[in-house]
């Protein structure tokens, strides 16, 4: 997968085709980009290869990669963004610094994402064939106590079966400071199925980031977010890599907490190559029923007739700060498939909402299918 024309995408080696999901993790507002001094903002890192991005206070962003998570900068690409009506941000580039053999955007090349300051940050791959949604969430430092979170899947190998009641797509993180051990205390396939089986091995945590042998990346987070990549001892293979991201376990209490106007990330597995991601406008009502067309026009807030209808139905299942429901779409032939959503009111204090879903593609249920949604 490559930088190209403005695209933050990761990748597993420098100029190498990726089809991972890049989680980021933000530090708290005021702390710095590693290498980029201390400037206020806020701040995220992840993995796949590592991105550092740091959105500053004067409106300005710098974002540095590097190829594994202890490799020096390859990439350092620094510009200006703004909010724009239809709930994204826009980020233009303004300097471009890259080793040979990185394919680096140009100066004036832009970007969209979507962001819950110094909590969620979600960017939009831009190239035509770029079938990736980047999403991020808060850290940076490593917990200074116990940290349990809900989890999503947002990319599975490539043997995973969405209609699978023996393979997990969701449910719960927890991570013991006294002994730097992760665990998954609770796995569900898509059916709601427990699943049993597997487990995370425990390692040392520094600056936010644990490696387990060739095993797996932690990205851990001081305000209850995490990031887990799997796969990492076959590199340049992303056939075998899985990520889940996790956010602060929150109780939904009503699914009517939910209720509003969101922009958002689609991806579907389903769809033709260069064709899986699409920008959302959603609105939900109190009762769950979300209605969102597809963004045409981003800069613009320009709505097509294509459509998906998300019904939200019931909450805090099948455990806390879940919501289970379903997801069709206009497309002839729409099955409703299943869908599990974790979803944080006020996420940190922001006074944004931010839900991330998985399930099964309405086109076909062994496919899986992503939506991201922050409100506006």
């Amino acid at each position: 997968m490559k930088i190209k024309d403005f695209t933050f995408k990761p990748f597993l080696g420098l100029a190498l085709s990726a089809s991972v999901i890049a989680l980021i993790t933000a530090c708290s507002s005021g702390s710095g980009v590693s290498g980029s001094g201390a400037v206020a903002g806020d701040s995220y890192t992840g993995p796949g290869s590592r991105w550092d991005v740091l959105l500053a206070d004067d409106d300005t962003f710098n974002i540095t990669m590097r190829e594994t998570a202890s490799d020096p900068v390859a990439m350092t690409i620094t510009g200006d963004y703004e909010t724009l009506v239809s709930g994204f941000l826009k980020l233009t580039v303004g300097t471009v610094t890259a080793d040979s053999g990185v394919d680096a955007p140009s100066p004036n090349d832009v970007g969209y994402a979507l962001n819950v300051p110094g909590y969620v940050f979600i960017l939009k791959p831009l190239d035509a064939t770029g079938d990736q949604v980047i999403p991020m969430v808060s850290g940076g430092e490593c917990p200074t106590e116990n940290v349990d979170a809900n989890w999503v899947m947002v990319k599975v190998d490539n043997s995973a079966d969405a209609s699978d009641s023996n393979r997990d797509f969701f449910g719960t993180f927890h991570f013991d400071v006294s002994t730097e051990t992760p665990s998954l205390p609770t796995k569900f396939a898509l059916d709601q199925s427990p699943v049993t089986g597997g487990g995370l091995s425990s390692g040392t945590c520094a600056e936010g980031i644990m490696v387990v042998d060739d095993e797996g990346e932690m990205y851990l987070t001081t305000n209850g977010g995490a990031i887990v990549r799997t796969g990492i001892d076959t590199p340049g293979d992303e056939s075998d890599d899985n990520f889940i991201f996790g956010f602060s376990q929150q109780a939904v209490g009503d699914i009517s907490n939910v209720a509003g106007d969101y922009a958002g990330l689609l991806f579907d597995a389903n769809q033709a190559s260069g064709s899986q991601i699409s920008p959302v406008s959603v609105t939900c009502a109190a009762n769950g029923a979300c209605t969102g067309n597809i963004v045409t026009d981003i800069e613009n807030n320009t709505l097509s007739a294509d459509s998906v209808t998300i019904s939200l139905t019931t909450a805090d299942n099948p455990s806390t700060g879940f919501i289970t429901g379903t997801i069709t779409d206009s497309q002839p032939g729409s099955i409703a498939g299943n869908m599990a959503c974790m979803a944080n009111s006020d996420a940190q204090g922001t006074g944004k909402n931010i839900v991330s879903c998985v399930g099964q593609s309405p086109g076909d249920a062994t496919e899986m299918f992503n939506v991201l949604l922050v409100s506006k």
